[in-house]
């Protein structure tokens, strides 16, 4: 996720990581720093937004359009490298 945050941080795309781990920020932030993370991280230590959309477990990905739909979900790893994806995310973000 770190490299798609990277590749699409000047493109008008935002990624964002959700965590869910119970310890909130205080788990999360050491964790993103010794990995050098610096992609935006939310905290749903409820498991609120979770929930909402359907998870049972993780990893889970969405794409979100500029409208708020999501036009794309995927349950498990996702290969954010792939050139298919990234030209899915890239077309999708031209759209009006």
């Amino acid at each position: 996720m770190q490299r798609a945050y990277e590749a699409f941080k000047d493109k008008n795309i935002r990624v964002l990581t959700i965590s869910i781990d119970a310890g909130g920020i205080k788990d999360v932030k050491p964790f993103l720093a010794e990995h050098r993370y610096t992609m935006p991280a939310l905290i749903d230590s409820n498991m609120e937004v979770f929930a909402r959309f359907g998870l049972r477990g993780t990893p889970g990905t969405f794409i979100v359009d500029r409208q708020g739909k999501i036009v794309a979900s995927s349950f498990g790893p996702v290969d954010f490298d792939q050139p298919a994806f990234r030209k899915y995310v890239l077309e999708l973000a031209t759209k009006k």
